[in-house]
């Protein structure tokens, strides 16, 4: 009878005894990335990047020639204007670590075209809500870009068809 009670105790004992803890995973550091954005001067574009090693040049590239060098802050982050790249612009940091693609001037450059006329048709659909006669814009309304203007124009005109009785 002893025996049946304390073979039980000596088994989960040994049992118990074999099994090991597994740690978590270390958790991996966020992969570095970049972007492209146009500014006001058609020959130059900033790119911004996060997620690189801290305190560290980086080198960005316009297909294999270079474009230009910047320094990441303490949090690894960056935002550096470069000259008229052509092509494709990545970035790497000189002691190492990935090249990271920013994005290409093509795509940049269309993507801000989008967001123009896409600005001017929600300025000019709620200018159109109010149903008023002026066909111009007002002066500080907005960019003077043809993409935005043909927003605003498409906008104001789908709005006052939506909102506006004919006179």
């Amino acid at each position: 009878m002893r025996l049946a009670v304390l073979a039980p105790l000596a088994v989960s004992s040994l049992a118990l005894g074999s099994v090991t803890f597994l740690a978590a995973p270390a958790q991996s550091a966020p992969n570095p990335s970049c972007g492209l954005s146009k500014t006001e001067d058609p020959s130059r574009f900033t790119v911004s990047g996060k997620n690189f090693k801290p305190n560290e040049d980086v080198l960005f590239k316009a297909g294999a020639a270079p474009a230009g060098t910047t320094t990441t802050d303490a949090k690894g982050s960056f935002t550096a204007q470069i000259n008229g790249p052509e092509g494709t612009v990545k970035a790497v940091q000189i002691d190492g670590g990935p090249t990271v693609t920013c994005g290409t001037v093509a795509e940049t450059e269309e993507q801000n075209e989008t967001d123009a006329y896409l600005e001017g048709r929600k300025k000019g659909y709620a200018e159109g809500k109010k149903c008023e006669d002026a066909q111009e814009p007002p002066q500080d309304f907005g960019p003077r870009d043809p993409g935005w203007r043909e927003g605003f124009d498409d906008g104001k005109a789908e709005a006052e068809k939506k909102f506006c009785k004919k006179r």
